[in-house]
């Protein structure tokens, strides 16, 4: 029974990253901004702090990957991207085995598409640098998308 629960962790996981692999990056200084009426290319914008703090976020890290759900409980923003930062946790049990392990904080990009009051999923491979940390203390520094009304 338990190697059949990792098997579809593992699977589960596998998919994600592939997930995050294939999807697109997109910033606000990427796509031209023609008129906020203009449904083709909306204007990208970097959300106010009111709008940030209706994002509900529960995520966290395991098996190389950030992952979570994250909530957009605005009704006039579409978010398309939220920029990170990233800082290794390193206790005293694990010093010795991370030495050479950086412990700067790192940016890191993950691209979204999600639309006012909805869910969905937020995944991110960790860099092969600090893949083996089993923690990180993160905040969240931008958050990118376009107001639809």
């Amino acid at each position: 029974m338990i190697n059949l629960i990792n098997g579809i962790s593992l699977a589960f996981m596998q998919f994600l990253f592939l997930f995050v692999i294939a999807m697109p990056n997109t910033s606000a200084s990427d796509a031209p901004c023609h008129s906020a009426h203009d449904a083709d290319s909306p204007c990208l914008i970097e959300l106010p702090q009111d709008a940030i703090q209706k994002l509900k976020i529960d995520a966290g890290f395991g098996w190389g990957i950030f992952s979570g759900t994250i909530y957009n409980g605005n009704d006039d923003y579409h978010v398309t991207q939220l920029v990170i930062s990233m800082t290794p946790k390193h206790d005293d049990h694990h010093m010795h085995m991370h030495a050479n392990m950086s412990h700067d904080a790192k940016v890191h990009k993950i691209g979204l598409d999600l639309p006012p009051a909805s869910k969905g999923a937020l995944s991110m491979a960790l860099p092969d640098d600090v893949v083996d940390a089993h923690d990180f203390n993160w905040k969240i520094l931008t958050v990118s998308g376009y107001r639809i009304r």
